[in-house]
């Protein structure tokens, strides 16, 4: 018998591929807590086992920059390839490890009734890296 408390190893499948395409917009120094850096989320595409779309231009990414590390905090609108609007909201960090570029993030959806809805009861995790012109994110939730 299991403790509260006590735990099975979850295992976590893939949700979706995203690359979203951003423009920095605004830059405002000496903010409490850092530097804060906006950007407008100017479209991308995201690709998965159960949904696949693209992403509208619409959104955006509200940057909290301090010495060594950035917080993000993200809301964007993803269209489904049938036509189905989903609100995507995730947060997280930016930061060098080893020299290179790491992005961990957590977020939720808002999705309508029907097809989509499974995706209002999960939590994503994903990891990302910088494209030239963007962020490509590799996003997954417990099986």
């Amino acid at each position: 018998m299991k403790a509260p408390g006590d735990f099975e190893p979850a295992a976590l499948r893939t949700l979706l591929q995203l690359d979203i395409r951003i423009k920095p917009v605004q830059t405002l120094a000496g903010v409490p807590g850092g530097e804060r850096l906006v950007y407008d989320i100017l479209g991308g595409r995201f690709d998965g086992p159960r949904l696949c779309g693209r992403v509208l231009a619409s959104g955006g990414d509200w940057v909290l920059r301090t010495p060594g590390r950035s917080q993000l905090d993200v809301r964007l609108v993803l269209q489904t390839d049938d036509g189905v609007s989903l609100l995507l909201r995730y947060g997280g960090r930016a930061s060098q490890r080893d020299g290179a570029p790491r992005i961990e993030v957590a977020g939720s959806f808002e999705a309508p009734e029907g097809a989509y809805a499974w995706l209002n009861d999960i939590q994503a995790f994903g990891l990302g890296a910088p494209l030239a012109d963007g962020v490509r994110y590799r996003f997954f939730c417990f099986a």
